[in-house]
C-alpha cells in the first residue's frame, strides 16, 4: 500500500515533466539510457519496531547501487501522499539529469490526484449518511457534521476517515474550494491547513461546504419501512430467538 501511494507521488511529479515511469515490478523512472528503480526493503522483518524504506536505485553498466533512502514508517499523509516524497523525486530528478524535474518544494500532487482525494472521502461519507438515514442514527436538529447538500455523518464518522487536524482541516477547506497551485505546494503542511484557516473557510463559505451544525433532516426524510418493516422483522427475530 505504501509502495503504491508512493507510485502516485512520484508519478504527478513524472507527468509534469514527460519523463518515462512504469511500476511493473515497481516504480521506474528512465531519461534515456539512464534507468532508476524504486523498491521497498525492510530492514529486520521479524521485529515488531522495524522500519520500511523506500531506496531508489541508478542502474548503471555495473551493478544497480542505492543513492536514495527515506523511511515510510514513520507517520504521514497515507493514503494522500507520502512524506519526504518531495525529496526522493528531487535526488531522482538529478541523478536522470533532467533539469525541468520540479525540485524539492515546488511541487505537489497534481490538481486530478487532489481532487480524487477529496470525492473519495465525500463518497465514503455519502455512504455512511445513506446508513445513517436508513437507520435513524441522526436525528432531526441533532448535530452532526454536514458534508453537502442532505449528507450529515456523525463526529466518530468524520474521524475515522479525517483521524488528524491536517486532514479534517484540509477536506473542510476543499469543499468550499480551493487554490489548486497553493494546495498543491502545501498539501502536508500542517500550518497551511491550520484550525484558523478552516475557521476562515467556513466563516466566508456557504451552506454546501463542509461544518457542525444541527442536522436538516425532517420526519418526511427517513424511509417509510423504519415505522413498520423494521419493527415486525426485529420481532420476528426476537420470537426465532426465543423459540
Amino acid at each position: 500500500m505504501m509502495l503504491h501511494d508512493l507510485t502516485l507521488a512520484l508519478a504527478d511529479m513524472a507527468c509534469r515533466t514527460g519523463i518515462s515511469w512504469n511500476t511493473d515490478p515497481t516504480p521506474t523512472f528512465r531519461d534515456g539510457d539512464t534507468e532508476i528503480g524504486v523498491v521497498l526493503e525492510r530492514d529486520q522483518p521479524n521485529d515488531h519496531n522495524s522500519h520500511l524504506d523506500a531506496q531508489a536505485y541508478l542502474h548503471d553498466a555495473d551493478r544497480p547501487w542505492c543513492f536514495a533512502r527515506f523511511n515510510l514508517t514513520e507517520p504521514g499523509d497515507i493514503p494522500s501522499n507520502v512524506t519526504g516524497t518531495d525529496d526522493l523525486a528531487s535526488r531522482i530528478a538529478d541523478r536522470l539529469h533532467h533539469p525541468q524535474f520540479p525540485k524539492a518544494g515546488t511541487y505537489g500532487p497534481t490538481p486530478g490526484r487532489m481532487s480524487d482525494w477529496y470525492h473519495g472521502i465525500e463518497r465514503r461519507f455519502a455512504d455512511m449518511s445513506e446508513e445513517n438515514l436508513r437507520t435513524r442514527a441522526i436525528e432531526p436538529d441533532e448535530e452532526a457534521y454536514h458534508i453537502c447538500t442532505g449528507v450529515y455523518v456523525t463526529a466518530e464518522q468524520f474521524s475515522s476517515l479525517l483521524p488528524s487536524p491536517m486532514l479534517a482541516n484540509r477536506f473542510v477547506m476543499m469543499s468550499f474550494g480551493h487554490n489548486a497551485d497553493q494546495a498543491s505546494l502545501h498539501w502536508n503542511d500542517w500550518d497551511y491547513w491550520s484550525d484558523e484557516a478552516a475557521e476562515t473557510a467556513v466563516a466566508d463559505g456557504d451552506e454546501d461546504g463542509c461544518y457542525w451544525t444541527g442536522c436538516m433532516w425532517d420526519e418526511d426524510d427517513y424511509p417509510d419501512r423504519l415505522d413498520g418493516t423494521v419493527a415486525e422483522e426485529t420481532a420476528e427475530a426476537s420470537a426465532k430467538t426465543k423459540g
